[in-house]
C-alpha cells in the first residue's frame, strides 16, 4: 500500500479542521452539534480539492468518518475546559491587572524577606527577595501562558490521535487506484486525449 500524499494526512487535514474550529471557538464551545457542523463545513474544501485532483473517493470518505469519530467529542471536551478558564481570566485575582501585579511584587519582596530572615532556610542572599519580587510581577503572565500551552497540547493530542489512524486509513486505496486511466489500460471519455 502506498502512503497519501501530505496534504491530505489524517494528521494534516486535522490540523486544518482543528484551526478552523479554534476561529468559532467563543460560539461552538461545549455543542457537540455545533462542533460537528463545523468539522463538515471545515471539510468542504478537502472534499472539493481531493474530488478534482480525481482521487479515490474510499480513502476520503474512511478520513471523514475518521475525523468526524475523533475531533468533536475531545475537542467539544478541551475547548469547553479552555474556554470556561479563559472566560475567568485564567483564576487571576483581579484578572492580573497593575494593582494586582504590584500587589504580588510586595508580597515577593515581603516573602523573600522572610526567607532571608528564617533561620531554618539557608537563603542568605540580600537579592533573594528582590528577584522573588520581580518573578511575582510576571506570574499572571506565565499563568496565562501555561494555560494557553496546555491548550494547545490538547489541541495537539486531538490531531495526534487522527494521525495514528493514518496507516488503517491507507488500507482504503490501492496503488491501482491511484494510476491514471491510461496507466490501468483504460481508454481517456470520448472528446479527452
Amino acid at each position: 500500500m502506498t502512503r497519501m500524499t501530505f496534504d491530505y494526512s489524517a494528521q494534516d487535514v486535522a490540523l486544518d479542521v482543528v484551526a478552523h474550529l479554534e476561529r468559532r471557538r467563543a460560539a461552538i464551545a461545549g455543542d457537540e452539534a455545533l462542533v460537528r457542523a463545523e468539522v463538515n463545513e471545515a471539510l468542504a474544501p478537502v472534499r472539493q480539492a481531493y474530488r478534482e485532483a480525481e482521487l479515490p473517493a474510499a480513502y476520503l470518505t474512511a478520513l471523514e468518518h475518521e475525523l468526524l469519530a475523533t475531533i468533536p467529542p475531545r475537542y467539544v471536551e478541551a475547548a469547553a475546559r479552555y474556554t470556561a478558564l479563559e472566560q475567568r481570566d485564567f483564576g487571576l485575582w483581579r484578572g492580573g491587572d497593575v494593582v494586582a501585579r504590584i500587589t504580588y511584587v510586595f508580597a515577593g519582596l515581603v516573602l523573600g524577606g522572610l526567607v532571608v530572615w528564617a533561620p531554618f532556610i539557608p537563603i542568605w542572599e540580600k537579592w533573594f527577595p528582590f528577584a522573588l519580587a520581580i518573578g511575582a510581577f510576571w506570574l499572571p503572565t506565565v499563568q496565562r501562558w501555561w494555560h494557553r500551552r496546555r491548550y494547545a497540547r490538547a489541541l495537539g493530542e486531538i490531531a495526534r490521535a487522527a494521525g495514528g489512524a493514518q496507516r488503517e486509513l491507507d488500507r482504503h486505496i490501492t496503488t491501482e487506484e491511484l494510476l491514471a486511466p491510461a496507466q490501468r489500460g483504460e481508454l481517456p471519455p470520448k472528446g479527452e486525449t
